[in-house]
C-alpha cells in the first residue's frame, strides 16, 4: 500500500502517540511569529490566493485579517465563504525541507458588517501589525473574520498532524 504523504500520521488522537498540546504550542508559536499567510479563495471556477496579514486569537479558534471591498479577494469572499490559509517560516529558516514547519488552516470566512465587532476585530488585527493601522481602519476596507474548522501542521517534510480547536 502506498503512503498518502499529505494525510495525518494520526487521525484519531485516542490511538496515537502524539502530545496535541504540543501540537497547539507549535501552531500558536507558527502563527505568532510569521506575519502574513497565503489566503486561498474560490470562484468563477477557479482557485485565488492572495498574500496577507492576519491575527490568531489564542485558543486559536479565529483569525482575522483586512482587506480593500475593491478587490478580487474581497468578491470571492462574498461568494463563497470557504477558505482556506497557509503559514510556514520558510523564510526564517536556513534551505532545508527537513526544517521548515508550514499549517494549512480550513475555514469559514464573514465579512464583519461596520460597528462594534468589526471595530473590536480591527483593534485586535492592528495589536499584531500597527504599521497598517490607516489601511485597517479605513472605512474602505473589510475586516474577514474566519472561523477555523482544523489545523494541518506539517513539520520535517512529511510529518502531518490534524489539530481542531
Amino acid at each position: 500500500m502506498r503512503k498518502k504523504y499529505d494525510e495525518p500520521m494520526c487521525p484519531d488522537p485516542s490511538i496515537c502517540d502524539i502530545d496535541f498540546k504540543d501540537v497547539k504550542q507549535d501552531i500558536n508559536e507558527l502563527l505568532e511569529k510569521e506575519s502574513f499567510a497565503v489566503l486561498a479563495t474560490q470562484g468563477e471556477g477557479q482557485p485565488y490566493a492572495s498574500l496577507m496579514s492576519f491575527h490568531s486569537t489564542p485558543d486559536l479558534k479565529k483569525i482575522v485579517f483586512s482587506t480593500a471591498r475593491e478587490t478580487r479577494k474581497f468578491s470571492l469572499l462574498k461568494k463563497s465563504s470557504k477558505v482556506a490559509l497557509l503559514v510556514d517560516n520558510r523564510s526564517q529558516i536556513p534551505p532545508s525541507l527537513n526544517r521548515i514547519s508550514a499549517v494549512t488552516i480550513t475555514g469559514e470566512a464573514r465579512i464583519l458588517p461596520f460597528g462594534i465587532e468589526s471595530e473590536r476585530w480591527s483593534d485586535f488585527l492592528v495589536e499584531k501589525h500597527p504599521y497598517q493601522k490607516s489601511f485597517i481602519k479605513a472605512p474602505s476596507t473589510a475586516i474577514i473574520l474566519v472561523d477555523v474548522y482544523r489545523y494541518l501542521l506539517v513539520k520535517r517534510f512529511q510529518e502531518v498532524v490534524e489539530w481542531i480547536p
